[in-house]
Order: C-alpha cells, then structure tokens, then sequence
C-alpha cells in the first residue's frame, strides 16, 4: 500500500502542474518591477529568481528519482541523489526568504541602519516586521509554525546532521529479526572483514523494511517526519506567496507584459 492515499497523490500533482508555471510568471514579472535601489533588484533577480529555478529543478529532480507511488525501497544511489536534492532544496528554501528580506531593506533604504545580523522574516527579527504593514505581520504571523519547521531542516543541513531519506520503516513483528540482521552486518563489516557476507546480509535485512517518502535528520533532534514530495511543493508555493505579498507590500507588483 502506498505512504499517500490516491486523493493525496491526485492534489499534490495538481500543485505539481503550477510549479514551472509559477517560476514562468515571476520571471516574466521581473523586468517590470519598478525597484528604487540596485542592490534591492539585484536581491530579487539574482538572488531570489535564481533560488526559485534553483527550487524548481530539485523538485523536478526529485520527482523523477522517486516515484509518489513505489512501494519498493530505492536503490541506495537514487537515495543518494534525491538526498542531494533535497539538501539543496532546503537551503535555497531558507535563502529566498532572507533574499526577499534584503529585497526588503535595500528598497527601504534601511541598508546600514539595521544590523545584518538582524535582517529576516522571521519572529526574531522584531526591527524589520515592526516596519510592515499590520495586514503582513500578521500574515507572518500565521507562517511562524513553518519558519520554525525551516529553520529546523535547514540548520540541520548546515550545521549538525544532514537530511536524509530513510531506506525503509520496519514492521513491528519484524524489528527482532532486523536488529539480530543488524548485529550480523556490524560484525561482517567490523570484525570479520567480510564484504560478501555483509552485502548478503544488507539485501535480507532490507527485505524487512517498508518503503516511506519521508526525510529525517538527527535521530535525536528531528521533531517530525515530512513527506518531502508534499513538502517540496507546499515549501515552493510558500515561498512563491511570500515574495508575491511581499512586493504588494512595497507597491511594485506587477502583472507579466504591464509596462504602463
């Protein structure tokens, strides 16, 4: 049986078809930005467009390494790859939202008045949300849960534990014969110095587990386990609403081909 339910898999397609139409419209928006400072376009275009295509290629990536469907663990390559993807996925997520912030700031003509260390979006960074309009703070407000989430997968990246994607979840009537299979790897691999032996072992031991499309980081640290080709595409939309309001917030949004 599938991780999503058919009804699930049906709604994030149906997000998966906006995804390259999205990136399209900002980047045909761009050239009709009326921004005021250099530095705040050159945050947009070559900062925040740049992470968007960048956004959209992983998830395209990802969705061809591993299928919403299988139920069969993928090979350890493919899980290599798409992890790479999704690394990337997370800190170019976390980067367009800082972008978007400078965007901010530069247009504002806040540069050098506000700390660079305290430029964001986020709930901590109290100087540049008191400076929006009540309707986008409390917008923001409504987006703390999932900055929170962010700053979890994107730390963990950069600095303690990398995500990555589990190869498969072990049915509890399993869990004996996994860990005795376990115990048998670690002893070909360490002891004995056996490689015949231990791949042997690894292929039974991998007949035991259930394939999932989740991410995780620290066994320790990770507060919850997303479905990532959900996740990839809500993070997207996210951010691509973000960057919308955002430029309603400063006055300069405007439609693909307007050049009044």
């Amino acid at each position: 049986m599938a991780f999503l339910t058919p009804e699930q898999i049906a709604q994030v397609e149906e997000k998966l078809a906006t995804v390259r139409p999205t990136l399209n419209k900002m980047m045909l928006k761009l050239p009709y930005l009326r921004f005021q400072h250099d530095r705040a376009r050159e945050f947009m275009q070559q900062g925040f467009l740049r992470r968007l295509g960048t956004l959209e290629r992983c998830i395209d990536n990802v969705f061809n390494l591993i299928s919403m469907v299988t139920e069969i663990v993928p090979e350890r390559n493919v899980l290599y790859d798409a992890q790479i993807n999704i690394q990337s996925f997370y800190a170019n997520v976390y980067g367009c939202v800082d972008n978007l912030a400078w965007v901010w700031v530069y247009e504002k003509g806040l540069d050098g008045k506000i700390n660079r260390n305290k430029v964001g979006l986020r709930a901590k960074h109290k100087e540049i949300r008191s400076k929006l309009s009540p309707e986008f703070q409390a917008y923001l407000v409504k987006l703390d849960p999932w900055f929170e989430y962010l700053v979890e997968y994107r730390d963990a990246v950069a600095h303690r534990i990398p995500l990555y994607v589990p190869p498969g979840g072990i049915k509890p009537d399993n869990v004996d014969a996994y860990n005795e299979l376990e115990r048998k790897i670690q002893h070909a691999l360490y002891v004995s110095f056996d490689g015949y032996e231990y791949e042997r072992l690894r292929v039974e031991q991998e007949k035991l587990t259930v394939y999932q499309p989740l991410i995780a980081h620290s066994f320790v640290e990770t507060t919850a386990r997303y479905a990532f080709h959900v996740q990839m595409v809500v993070d997207f939309m996210t951010v691509d609403e973000i960057a919308e309001k955002l430029l309603d917030e400063l006055g300069i949004n405007r439609p693909p081909l307007f050049s009044a």
